[in-house]
């Protein structure tokens, strides 16, 4: 594939024109795109030329995997944390798979533009990546490729996987050049203890790769990671995570999912409910710094460094470790904060209601006092609250609360008074908003039609966010089934995303041999929550109680409950004798032919003509009932 940016402007199989390319690894490009059929902005993944073997037969091979691959991550991808695959195949630029354009960037862009995450947010983030990979084991398979890059935000901060279909062909190709890449950069920082050992993957080993990029989340460093992959493997292989005390309970819950032995490990329905335990223990979370705007990854300095050089951007991830931890310590230290003197400027306005600068200069020239007095703190910010605690020698006691008409950040109250004199380590409370009171979300969603949730979130204030779309067994098509939300109270005026029932997944008509019984039939039709319509037919071939057929055909889509024609045999049809009397035996052969019947023992010289036939004539008999004869003897024969 060109890195001269040659694809811009191409449009893809007559449907997608690629606009700017937003990402590069070892095996792929990603391109922002416009879907021209639909009117909306897409990713595009374009697998790179270095993967492709040489041959056409190799070629040939990997295009049916990728392929194959693709259309299952497409069948996986009905989910509300799972990015959806709309679209796959072959072009002249290469094979491609088309998904959601995810415009909150990704964990990866966090990451590399210094962005540690609180535990809150981690929290936030991990249950959401729980539940698309419980999703995704719960169809039989696993991701197999979990890592920074591969969690995506939608433009609200919830969290989706991504990248199925590439993990999934490149795992199933039989190809030298990715297999050895892959195995020594990529999957090693995020490899699970048996994959660094070569050994077949599982639901389990999706989870350790998830605790080690949540860890990095927190931390910004990835466990047991060391310049020599080979004693990273040898690490995770003998050593359990250690957080050492550090992030409480969710710190602790990490560091049982990251167990070397994966029957230590909990499934991802297994972390996901540890997460929502330890949330009870976690402050409710800021929004999320994403790294759009409006890219499924990132835009950043690095990355883009990354792209030109051609470098993945996990590994520019971990040469920008150490300049994630130091930006978060700088953070901490409160290097670069706004000095006391914006305090002094700020408090000088409101000082007791006097008149400005007089006010300001009076408590600033008794700042050196004994009990300097304290200012109005009424339009301090977060920055001027800082520098009074470390500036003005006082403790600082801040006390948080909900009001509503308020604006989170504003001060509420303080205590002593403005003016008030205070002595160095005495104590000045302040009372700051956390923004108006949260609001409950109507707790009966789950089962209303998707208008009549939109209408009981109205009446408290909120919206229908983002709406997902997954199969559900016990609901019917529309009626809302989860509320996709992290916390039960929100925001005012927020927006809540929900999950609304497709039905039923669709059945396939199963393949039911014909002339099994009715008894198996109905077994394999019922087992799959069909019903069965019992049709019989005369069928001369079968015995009565046989399956002839099934209607729709083997093979066909159907709704689940829908009800299968299974056409059984009800016996040989019947038949009426006709009349042979007066004809001779070849014309009633011929006659009995006809009909369906065939011709029995002739009593009675075959040359004469025939007096009768048994059964008799206007007989009703089943299909190919051998009809006898008897015949008029010749003269002489008669009684003798």
């Amino acid at each position: 594939m060109s890195k001269e940016g040659g694809e811009i402007g191409r449009v893809l199989n007559g449907r997608y024109r690629l606009i700017t390319r937003i990402g590069a690894g070892r095996f792929s490009s990603v391109y922002l795109a416009y879907d021209l059929s639909q009117s909306r902005r897409v990713a595009v993944k374009l697998l790179s030329e270095e993967v492709m073997p040489d041959g056409w037969a190799q070629k040939a091979a990997l295009v049916g995997r990728f392929l194959e691959a693709a259309e299952k991550a497409a069948a996986v991808s009905s989910h509300p944390h799972v990015v959806a695959v709309r679209s796959w195949g072959d072009s002249d630029l290469g094979l491609y798979v088309v998904s959601d354009c995810m415009e909150g960037g990704s964990l990866l862009g966090m990451l590399e533009a210094g962005h540690l995450l609180s535990p809150s947010q981690t929290l936030m983030v991990g249950l959401d990546a729980a539940r698309g990979l419980e999703h995704i084991h719960r169809q039989g398979m696993i991701h197999g490729d979990i890592r920074p890059s591969n969690i995506l935000f939608s433009r609200r901060g919830r969290a989706r996987l991504a990248d199925l279909a590439t993990s999934w062909a490149l795992a199933s190709a039989e190809i030298g050049i990715a297999r050895s890449v892959f195995s020594s950069v990529d999957a090693v920082r995020y490899a699970s203890p048996e994959q660094a050992q070569g050994l077949t993957l599982d639901h389990k080993s999706d989870v350790y790769s998830l605790v080690l990029a949540l860890t990095e989340a927190l931390s910004g460093r990835v466990p047991f990671e060391s310049d020599d992959p080979e004693h990273t493997q040898m690490a995770k292989m003998s050593r359990e995570l250690d957080l050492a005390g550090q992030f409480g309970h969710l710190g602790r819950l990490l560091e049982r999912a990251g167990r070397p032995e994966r029957d230590d490990r909990p499934t991802a329905r297994g972390l996901g409910l540890g997460l929502l335990a330890a949330a009870e223990t976690l402050p409710r979370p800021v929004p999320l710094p994403l790294t759009g705007p409006g890219l499924g990854i990132p835009d950043t300095g690095e990355s883009a460094a990354a792209a030109a050089a051609g470098e993945h951007p996990d590994e520019m991830a971990a040469k920008a470790g150490g300049q994630r931890a130091f930006r978060r310590d700088r953070a901490a230290s409160g290097e670069g904060r706004p000095g006391f003197r914006r305090l002094l400027a700020a408090a000088a306005l409101v000082l007791l209601g006097a008149a400005g600068f007089g006010a300001f200069a009076l408590w600033n020239s008794g700042f050196g006092a004994d009990t300097p007095p304290v200012p109005d703190l009424a339009e301090a910010g977060e920055a001027d609250l800082l520098a009074l605690a470390s500036e003005s020698g006082w403790v600082l006691e801040r006390l948080e609360q909900r009001q509503d008409g308020t604006v989170a950040g504003q001060i509420l109250g303080q205590t002593p008074r403005a003016g008030t004199g205070l002595k160095r380590g005495e104590t000045i409370t302040v009372w700051v908003s956390l923004g108006p009171e949260l609001v409950v979300i109507p707790a009966d969603l789950a089962g209303l039609a998707l208008e009549d949730a939109e209408a009981s979130l109205a009446a408290v204030g909120l919206s229908v966010g983002e709406v997902a779309e997954r199969f559900d067994p016990t609901a019917i098509q529309g009626v809302v089934v989860e509320v996709d939300e992290l916390f039960f109270e929100v925001e005012p005026r927020s927006s809540v995303d929900l999950v609304v029932s497709l039905g039923p997944e669709p059945r396939v008509v199963p393949d039911i041999d014909t002339g099994s019984s009715l008894a198996v039939a109905r077994e394999q039709l019922e087992a799959l929550g069909l019903a069965v319509l019992e049709w019989q037919l005369p069928d001369n071939a079968l015995e009565a109680g046989r399956v002839v057929r099934v209607e729709p055909l083997p093979g066909s889509e159907v709704a689940a409950g829908s009800a299968i024609t299974v056409v059984v045999s009800a016996g040989p049809e019947q038949v009426r004798v006709p009349p042979l009397a007066t004809l001779g035996v070849e014309d009633a052969s011929s006659a009995l032919e006809q009909v369906g019947l065939c011709l029995g023992e002739v009593e009675g010289p075959l040359d004469s003509e025939i007096l009768a036939s048994n059964p008799p004539a206007d007989t009703a008999v089943d299909f190919a009932t051998c009809v006898d004869l008897i015949t008029r003897p010749q003269e002489g024969q008669e009684g003798g």
